[in-house]
């Protein structure tokens, strides 16, 4: 009753009074912890997709260099030593979560704060009185477009308000070298993919030093420093890239986590992490939770659970996955779409994607919020219909888990796409039932053994 008390209020309040309570809200929340976003140096990392990847890739870089770090991401939050996971469905926590965040770790004399930030979290001002030292693109695809006048170039411009804060005034932080330690200013940096169509964009904001990182762009001019590796391969086995005269190995898989690896290099680069801290954390770096990552099966077949929840996401979690797949074996896929009107463009996009990579598709229910989760799966199956494909609907996500482990045979590869590492479902009246795609193939496949 209080959910649906709550969604009315929401529905009747003009946007300019939201928008005013959030930004209230955030500066009340400031004011009560003393401005702590001024207290070390930030860096904002924002982008549709490999956020969390980027940002735990660059703290394992920071950590390696001995500095003490605070992280706010989709996956965990940080401070120090003390790290727990993020169950608030939420990649960048509103109310005063994120001001209590930066006020704890300026208790625990953290020199770096990692934060996420999100389209969402911008337009509610949670970055606001926040004094952003880098900010940094992954990439722009559309996403959440509903929450932005169903407009990309809206979505855009909110991401482009994270930029707009480094024209902020500049920190004086203490600094330790050989010499010893003395106080210097802090730079306001930005690092943009300049393979992304929306590069100059935030480019064209100020900073006193903007660094660009592709794989194959040759336009110097754009950037005070490019970040560019002279060669790289992509396998099953990881990514191998040479780079500033060092030959560097990263165990993660994918073509796309490569911008990722060089968005992470490029910020730490900036923050004068030496390349050696950054080759040897980058070897032991193996992924994150629920991000193609592989379950154990003892079997002759393999199966991943991958957050991937847009179409571009899915293109590049199959279309690797399928590289990697063996003569006469096949990939079999597991998707489903988020509830909650989030989107709703992308379900026929995402079967539409499933067709072209896989050859078994099994359509089920992800988070389907006040939806009506089977209304949401024939969303999807239209995209897969049109290519004359006639997809698996199965609403009930175990029993979809475990039709898909029966179908596997010797050289398959089943992915899981869409939670990850999720702990919890989301259905009607905003209610949270535990979940966990990972758990739930291991049980299923304990199972399967026994009968």
């Amino acid at each position: 009753m209080i959910y649906q008390i709550k969604r009315f209020i929401k529905k009747m309040t003009p946007d300019f009074m939201i928008s005013f309570y959030h930004y209230c809200l955030v500066f009340f929340g400031a004011l009560f912890y003393g401005f702590p976003g001024k207290n070390a140096v930030v860096i904002g990392i924002t982008g549709t997709k490999g956020k969390t990847t980027v940002a735990e890739l660059l703290n394992a870089f920071l950590e390696a260099m001995g500095k003490k770090t605070a992280m706010s991401n989709s996956l965990r939050f940080k401070i120090g030593e003390k790290s727990w996971s993020n169950n608030l469905k939420m990649t960048m926590p509103g109310r005063l979560f994120l001001q209590k965040f930066l006020f704890h770790a300026k208790k625990k004399h953290c020199q770096y704060i990692i934060l996420e930030v999100t389209s969402e979290g911008i337009k509610q001002h949670r970055h606001q009185f926040i004094d952003f030292d880098v900010a940094a693109l992954i990439n722009l695809q559309p996403e959440h477009l509903e929450a932005h006048e169903n407009s990309f170039d809206k979505y855009r411009q909110t991401k482009e308000r994270l930029f707009a804060k480094l024209n902020s005034c500049r920190k004086k932080m203490p600094i330790s070298d050989r010499r010893g330690q003395f106080e210097t200013h802090v730079k306001k940096i930005s690092v943009v993919n300049l393979d992304d169509k929306s590069a100059d964009y935030f480019l064209n904001h100020w900073a006193e030093k903007k660094i660009g990182f592709c794989t194959d762009c040759h336009d110097k001019n754009r950037v005070d420093m490019l970040v560019r590796p002279d060669n790289y391969r992509v396998s099953s086995q990881g990514i191998d890239l040479h780079l500033d005269g060092a030959e560097m190995h990263s165990p993660l898989r994918g073509g796309f986590n490569l911008d990722n690896i060089l968005c992470a290099i490029a910020i730490a680069k900036s923050l004068n992490v030496p390349i050696a801290a950054v080759k040897e954390s980058l070897a032991k770096f193996d992924g994150l939770p629920g991000r193609m990552e592989e379950i154990e099966t003892g079997r002759d077949f393999k199966v991943l659970v991958d957050y991937a929840h847009t179409p571009d996401s899915l293109e590049a979690v199959c279309s690797s996955l399928k590289k990697e797949l063996k003569e006469k074996s096949k990939l079999i896929c597991i998707l489903g779409a988020t509830g909650g009107g989030r989107d709703k463009w992308k379900r026929p996009a995402m079967g539409k994607v499933a067709t072209q990579y896989c050859d078994e598709i099994i359509i089920t229910n992800e988070d389907p919020y006040d939806e009506d989760p089977r209304k949401i799966m024939e969303d999807v199956a239209v995209g897969v219909k049109l290519s004359q494909k006639n997809p698996k609907m199965i609403e009930d996500r175990r029993e979809a888990i475990r039709t898909a482990l029966k179908s596997c045979s010797t050289g398959d590869i089943l992915v899981i796409t869409g939670k990850g590492s999720e702990q919890m479902m989301v259905v009607k009246n905003g209610q949270k039932i535990p979940w966990d795609d990972r758990k739930v193939v291991k049980e299923e496949l304990k199972s399967l053994r026994k009968g």
